[in-house]
């Protein structure tokens, strides 16, 4: 019998999640770390990577776009034993920082 209090993640989703294959670069805490994007929406994405960050983490991400990577910041709401996902913060009044993973790494440093 499934528990009725139990909601599922999917139902919590407003946006529909695309698949997605390709590294991530995420800091957290002042350390750099990389990982495998899985899938993406407007609002969120899930990071496949042994560095599983504890829910309520703040991390600042360097997503893969056309023509390099754009830095967003986010927090993670979820996370098992493959990774975790990330709601994305809303940054409607700043643009989006385009941002090298090397360069994300130096100013970590």
């Amino acid at each position: 019998m499934e528990n009725p209090k139990k909601e599922k993640i999917s139902e919590k989703r407003d946006d529909p999640r695309i698949e997605y294959s390709g590294n991530i670069f995420f800091i957290s805490n002042g350390a750099f770390y990389e990982g495998d994007l899985t899938n993406y929406s407007k609002h969120g994405l899930f990071i496949k990577t042994s560095k599983i960050l504890p829910v309520g983490v703040i991390v600042t991400l360097a997503l893969p776009y056309l023509d390099g990577h754009v830095k967003r910041r986010g927090q993670v709401v979820r996370a098992n034993r493959k990774g975790f996902g990330v709601e994305l913060f809303k940054e409607e009044l700043q643009p989006f920082e385009k941002v090298t993973p090397r360069e994300m790494k130096i100013k970590v440093k």
